[in-house]
């Protein structure tokens, strides 16, 4: 079976509306799904949901329980280190707002293991987030990549600082804000509303959340204007599961989404929550824009599940499909930029100076490129993000 088939079962697997014919699938088949799961972190949640089911080859079902099993232990640790963290920048006056996962897994979803999580997200001021980052490193939290700009220039150009890795092994990042400036996107960015959100956040035993009206904003812009999808399915049992649990006033939810500038991307993971959770209440009567294009839908299930190692290279290529010479040049250079702030290049001597680089980057992708499923998926990008342009 060809890999787009096969994320189409994984999708049907994942969700809960219908179970998809497997009856095809070879144990190579498997296989693969099970390294896309895999991938994606999708295995503890799908030990959940097909426990016993005979249609799961034994070996299959066997690794998605051992990922449970893992799952269920790293989030002890990380429930320790997220408190562990908060504590101490709650002390130093620094009021972190955890993000995302870190609501959902404890809050959302019927227990942690359901939902793994790559880091903790926590949000800080722009003004306190390098004091933040210092304080932590001058308390044991190591530094596991080299930043690719000065640590000043991605206060000023993008989210989040370098992740952080605690003394037991979570992975944290300190967001300054919570998406992208206009500018930085191969399409129009939301306008955010970051001081709102920090005034609306709730505390929850002793850890401050967005509130769910914000949670949910939050995950659809991440996952769609920040990633075009390509950050994986958990979105969809992020939201089904945040739906199940809190009350959304959907004639208020629809107005501010338009006038955000994140309506279309709402609507393309809410029409996917609906045709993948069961018994997820969305009311799309108050929403007075047109529904996603049956085609689009189809592209969003691909990008769903880009393999994550063909990610780099399928945006670099979408990113020039959108944008033309100007995008494939900035790209090529190395260079980030934002609206009303100065451009800059990232640093390149570790890897051959600016010729080693881009040599290295172009040979990378048009090796990629040579797998027809990349290029196939810089395509459904590319028109992802004229999508939410138009």
């Amino acid at each position: 079976m060809d890999v787009a088939a096969l994320r189409r079962v994984l999708f049907d697997l994942y969700g809960t509306v219908r179970f998809p014919d497997v009856a095809a699938l070879r144990e190579a088949d498997w296989d693969r799904l099970d390294a896309l799961a895999g991938a994606t972190l999708l295995q503890p949640l799908l030990h959940v949901q097909h426990r016993g089911d005979t249609r799961i080859p034994a070996p299959i079902a066997a690794r998605w329980q051992a990922a449970h099993r893992h799952a269920a232990l790293r989030a002890m640790v990380r429930e320790a280190e997220m408190r562990a963290c908060v504590e101490l920048l709650d002390a130093a006056g620094y009021r972190p707002i955890a993000l995302k996962g870190a609501w959902l897994a404890r809050h959302a979803y019927p227990e942690p293991a359901q939902r793994p999580m790559l880091d903790v997200d926590l949000l800080l001021d722009p003004e306190t987030a390098l004091a933040a980052w210092d304080l932590l490193r001058q308390h044991g939290y190591s530094q596991p990549f080299a930043a690719e700009l000065a640590l000043a220039d991605l206060i000023r150009l993008d989210k989040h600082l370098p992740p952080l890795v605690a003394p037991r092994g979570t992975m944290f990042e300190l967001h300054h804000r919570l998406w992208e400036l206009p500018g930085r996107l191969d399409h129009a960015a939301p306008t955010a509303r970051d001081q709102v959100v920090r005034e609306r956040a709730v505390t929850i035993e002793g850890i401050r959340f967005p509130c769910v009206e914000d949670m949910l904003a939050h995950l659809i812009v991440h996952a769609t204007y920040s990633h075009r999808l390509d950050c994986g399915p958990r979105v969809l049992a992020d939201v089904g599961f945040l739906l199940q649990r809190e009350a959304i006033d959907w004639a208020a939810f629809w107005p501010r989404a338009a006038q955000e500038g994140w309506r279309d991307g709402a609507r393309l993971v809410l029409e996917m929550v609906a045709a993948s959770r069961a018994g997820v209440a969305i009311d799309f009567v108050p929403d007075t824009g047109k529904p996603v294009p049956p085609a689009l839908r189809d592209d969003a299930v691909q990008l769903l599940f880009l393999e994550p190692e063909r990610r780099a290279s399928a945006r670099f290529v979408a990113g020039t499909l959108k944008g033309g010479l100007a995008t494939l040049t900035a790209r090529a250079l190395g260079q980030r930029k934002a609206e009303g702030e100065a451009s800059i290049t990232r640093d390149m001597a570790s890897e051959g100076g600016r010729a080693g680089w881009i040599t290295s980057r172009l040979s990378r992708v048009a090796g990629d490129l040579a797998d027809r499923d990349t290029r196939r998926q810089s395509g459904a990008l590319a028109r992802l993000s004229r999508w939410f342009d138009a």
